[in-house]
């Protein structure tokens, strides 16, 4: 008879989309073997238990939008002797960050009352809702975190190598370099010394009749945020001709990532035209 698992786990969403529990998913064959020899689940939403109870590693997803996301955050870290912020939203704040353009009453007022899908609006909160808090705020925020693995979402072997890593009694560790380091796009004007721009204005995928697949998205007037952004994803959307929209979040020198945007294409692009973009908080910090 084998070995019994050894390190009980709990993983949680909170203010998310379960994205990065696919991503646990995805570890396919690596997740059964740790599930059979090494992990043991207590506590997630595919197990059927109501209260959590004291676990060796909790892996936490999303951030906090309400009363009940911090009250299981909260709770969480006193359960979990480690605590893994898993994936931007609870690293960043994710998209559900970005509704912190917005005040509570616009948010409710737009999703409640004025989507297209619902005609009659709803009148009254229901009492069994949580409230809304009035900022989306990353898990690292609220609570003490003992490690982060960002991305939306992570790739699962990042993921499954951080938790062998935490297995083992070492510190996960993330590459400190931005994307650009891993991409395999050619820079060639970018590294001419020049006084012009190495283009002069920003367009949209569709605005542009081809793309070359071999050479830097910049270099062809398409925005990538792949400067501003740390690697570690492998250049999946750079590899499928999509520029880098910025989900692993700033590398570990940028205090912010659209700052750091901003910073990267002053050489590239007149005022780094960022700055000027129809949607600067949604281009240079999505995720952030």
């Amino acid at each position: 008879m084998g070995a019994q698992p050894t390190v009980t786990v709990a993983t949680s969403w909170l203010n998310t989309c379960s994205g990065c529990h696919m991503a646990l998913l995805d570890l396919h064959e690596t997740l059964v073997e740790l599930l059979t020899t090494t992990l043991s689940l207590r506590y997630s939403p595919v197990v059927d238990v109501k209260k959590i109870p004291e676990v060796d590693v909790a892996l936490v997803e999303g951030g906090i939008g309400n009363e009940d996301n911090e009250a299981e955050a909260r709770e969480l870290r006193e359960k979990a002797g480690t605590v893994i912020a898993l994936g931007s939203c609870a690293c960043f704040g994710g998209l559900p960050g970005l509704r912190n353009l917005f005040d509570v009453e616009e948010v409710r007022r737009r999703a409640l009352c004025e989507t297209v899908t619902d005609g009659s609006g709803v009148e009254r909160m229901s009492e069994v809702v949580p409230r809304l808090h009035g900022r989306v705020r990353p898990v690292t925020d609220v609570i003490d975190v003992d490690y982060a693995v960002p991305g939306c979402p992570p790739r699962p072997d990042l993921l499954g190598d951080a938790i062998v890593a935490l297995l083992r009694g070492e510190k996960p560790a993330l590459p400190t370099k931005n994307l650009c380091f891993e991409c395999e796009r050619q820079q060639v004007e970018m590294h001419k010394p020049q006084r012009s721009f190495v283009t002069t204005g920003v367009h949209a995928l569709f605005e542009l009749e081809e793309i070359n697949p071999t050479k830097c998205f910049l270099e062809q007037g398409v925005l990538c945020i792949g400067p501003a952004t740390r690697a570690g994803c492998h250049g999946r959307c750079v590899n499928a001709n999509v520029p880098c929209r910025g989900c692993n979040g700033p590398p570990p020198e940028a205090m912010e990532q659209g700052g750091k945007m901003v910073d990267s294409l002053a050489t590239i692009l007149p005022a780094g035209a960022l700055m000027f973009s129809e949607d600067t908080v949604g281009t240079g910090y999505r995720f952030t």
